[in-house]
């Protein structure tokens, strides 16, 4: 069995991939995982988590959860600990100051210990609440979720309970990997081509940060192809991408690009436009004086998605790139004022 105990800090489990973004004694795994984690598809049995999630933005939660769901085997289960926003609203209402952790010496009054204890002076940037942590599980793609108690669980997996530490502050919930994966249903129903339906209100609401970009090796008919937008690192203020590049054929012209989002073809345009520097560099390649093409595609729906761009000659499919992004939902003050 593997298992993960990401965001470890110093409690760390024996037998476990203990996980933190900082490298300290104990810890195995060192990442970032915004970055994503260094740990295949599908290659852990189940993962805990206690009191790492808090310390993420709101709009970083679902994307947090679902790179936990994707290193999990399907049917795994996630366990998180999470600090209780309901028992210390509770406590500071009912004057129980033995509740709050704060020393009085440095925090007199019963409210600032409350909040100063809530956000654990300033590390948290977000606060929990049971439901609230459902939401999110669900909304990070995983089933059967649920609220547990302190040391128990819902999965059947005696061992996943072993490290639930900080009884009297936490809310405990988990979630379960779908045995199929809906991602690709998702994916299909999130993206579309901008040209034919653009909605200018979900734009609005949604943002996209491209994460990578990567060419192709030309395959089959493709002689050659570049993609020279997006690129990575840029930030696009809806959710709206124009994708922008080049690709001639070995003997045939490109006749089409497409682009794929989980197995299907959200979008595609003949390529059609002029650019001089592909027809110098293949003066002899049919197509060349119009190889360049223009889409744009619109998504939705919040986290990571991947994108294929390839190219059809005479009639075979042939990759001419890919593009991973992540689909942020926009503060209301961008949105007011962006």
């Amino acid at each position: 069995m593997r298992r993960l105990n990401w965001g470890c800090g110093e409690h760390l489990g024996v037998g476990w991939i203990n996980s933190d973004v900082k490298d300290q004694p104990g810890v195995d795994l060192v990442a970032d995982i915004r970055a994503g984690l260094p740990l295949e598809n599908d290659s852990v049995d189940y993962a805990i988590s206690i009191h790492a999630l808090p310390e993420f933005a709101y709009p970083e939660l679902v994307p947090v959860l679902e790179e936990l769901r994707r290193v999990l085997v399907p049917g795994g289960t996630l366990r998180l600990a999470l600090p209780d926003l309901r028992r210390g609203i509770e406590a500071y209402l009912a004057g129980e100051d033995t509740y709050f952790k704060v020393d009085p010496e440095e925090v007199a009054s019963p409210g600032g210990r409350f909040i100063v204890q809530m956000l654990w002076y300033g590390y948290s940037r977000t606060l929990f609440t049971a439901d609230f942590a459902v939401e999110l599980l669900q909304r990070a793609g995983f089933d059967g979720v649920r609220e547990c108690a302190y040391r128990e669980t819902g999965s059947g997996i005696a061992e996943i309970v072993e490290l639930d530490n900080r009884e009297d502050e936490s809310l405990f919930v988990e979630g379960t990997k779908p045995r199929v994966s809906r991602r690709s249903r998702r994916a299909r129903k999130s993206w579309k081509d901008a040209s034919r339906g653009y909605n200018p209100a979900v734009a609005r609401r949604e943002a996209i940060k491209v994460i990578e970009v990567a060419g192709a090796e030309p395959e089959g008919g493709l002689r050659q192809s570049h993609l020279d937008a997006p690129t990575a690192g840029s930030e696009l203020e809806s959710n709206a991408m124009k994708i922008v590049g080049w690709a001639v054929g070995k003997e045939q012209p490109v006749s089409a690009v497409e682009v794929v989002a989980g197995g299907e073809v959200v979008a595609t345009a003949a390529p059609e436009i002029e650019r001089p520097g592909v027809a110098k560099a293949y003066p002899d390649t049919p197509g060349a004086d119009r190889a360049g093409f223009r889409l744009v595609v619109q998504g939705s729906g919040e986290g990571r998605h991947e994108l294929t761009v390839r190219g059809v000659v005479d009639g075979e499919r042939a990759p001419i790139g890919s593009i991973v992004l992540e689909i942020r939902r926009r503060g209301l003050l961008s949105r007011l004022f962006g």
